[in-house]
């Protein structure tokens, strides 16, 4: 198996970061996790920091996950507890592409500082648990995040009325937090 991409669920006091920005469409602003491609030598966690730290930069620390969880990615993934080949630190996720040996790891991880967007990333969410069932459970816009009392740092004004779309790391993260409570305690 391969690592082409790897992430973090970055968690600061137990709200977790989440870069959003417009989609391909431009029609809404999608919501994804922090993280993005491999390069040559490095290992899931070695990206994970890279690209935070490119995104973000926040320097981040290990959290050690209750469990790894497989699946492969579809629109209705079954998250299969497993093991972890990597000589680093156990990600909570792992997702396999269908008929691939390539895989995506996410780690959870922590930061003392707050974030600043950095390189491509438009804004940062700052999403406690309830920010995310409602954000995964009911169309919101920007502006009805940011009027409910929803926290975010911006690099660029993104317009208000569109619709934020939840990526499925999100949509994962929430069960993951609904499967294990105490990762939003973690450190």
């Amino acid at each position: 198996m391969k690592i082409i991409t790897a992430g973090a669920y970055v968690n600061i006091d137990g709200y977790f970061l989440f870069q959003v920005g417009p989609t391909k469409s431009g029609t809404t602003l999608g919501v994804v996790r922090l993280g993005g491609h491999r390069e040559d030598g490095e290992t899931g966690w070695q990206c994970a920091m890279r690209e935070v730290s490119e995104e973000s930069s926040l320097a981040i620390k290990p959290v050690t996950p209750p469990v790894t969880y497989w699946y492969e990615a579809s629109d209705d993934p079954d998250l299969v507890p497993g093991g972890w080949m990597e000589e680093d630190h156990a990600p909570i996720l792992v997702a396999k592409r269908p008929d691939s040996q390539l895989i995506t790891p996410v780690f959870l991880a922590s930061a003392d500082e707050a974030p600043v967007p950095a390189m491509e990333t438009k804004g940062i969410l700052i999403l406690s648990p309830g920010n995310i069932r409602k954000i995964n459970s009911r169309r919101m816009t920007l502006g009805q995040y940011l009027e409910s009392g929803g926290k975010a740092v911006m690099k660029e004004e993104l317009p208000p009325d569109l619709l934020l779309e939840p990526f499925p790391h999100l949509l994962l993260l929430e069960l993951l937090i609904e499967r294990h409570p105490e990762i939003v305690t973690l450190n």
